[in-house]
């Protein structure tokens, strides 16, 4: 039985904060297309298109089902994933994201070889979650001209922004 593994090259921090602890890291970008109602503060999210550096693109399928998923995370904390004590303790009355809430997602793979990776690769899974909620928020604020500062973009926390859009253009 043969057995390998990899553990990147790292430095912990000192004591003034300096160091490498991290070998490589991922780069990436999303643009949200939606959909607001603004009489009902609903949102729909009509298509997600992610960029990400990858390094090499060993598995581009995996690495585009990954992003899917992480697109869905996203989704469900930019718009409707709300702990509410008492009330959501189960995933009865907790909402998350189901494929009816998931847009087209349009991966574009960026591969930038990496010298430190496996055979060039970098690590996809945190990253396809992060950008996508700030992308979906940014979408409603170009649509009803008012930021939203909170997560989730309920109903509620939507129509104030829609509100907050229309005081500002008069």
């Amino acid at each position: 039985m043969r057995q390998a593994s990899y553990d990147p090259p790292t430095t912990p921090l000192d004591e003034d904060g300096q160091g490498a602890p991290y070998a490589m890291f991922g780069y990436g970008a999303h643009l949200a297309e939606v959909e607001v109602d603004i009489e009902l503060g609903t949102v729909r999210v009509l298509r997600i298109t992610a960029a990400h550096d990858v390094g090499r693109a060993v598995n581009p399928t995996l690495i585009e089902g990954q992003i899917e998923g992480g697109v869905a995370q996203g989704i469900g904390f930019a718009l409707m994933e709300a702990y509410v004590p008492g009330k959501s303790e189960n995933l009865h009355d907790y909402l998350i994201p189901t494929i009816g809430d998931v847009p087209e997602v349009v991966s574009i793979l960026v591969e930038s070889t990496d010298p430190i990776g496996p055979y060039g690769a970098k690590g996809i899974g945190e990253h396809a979650l992060v950008p996508t909620a700030p992308a979906i928020l940014n979408a409603i604020r170009d649509a009803v001209g008012a930021p939203v500062r909170r997560v989730p973009a309920t109903p509620e926390v939507v129509l104030a922004a829609v509100e907050a859009g229309r005081e500002g253009s008069d």
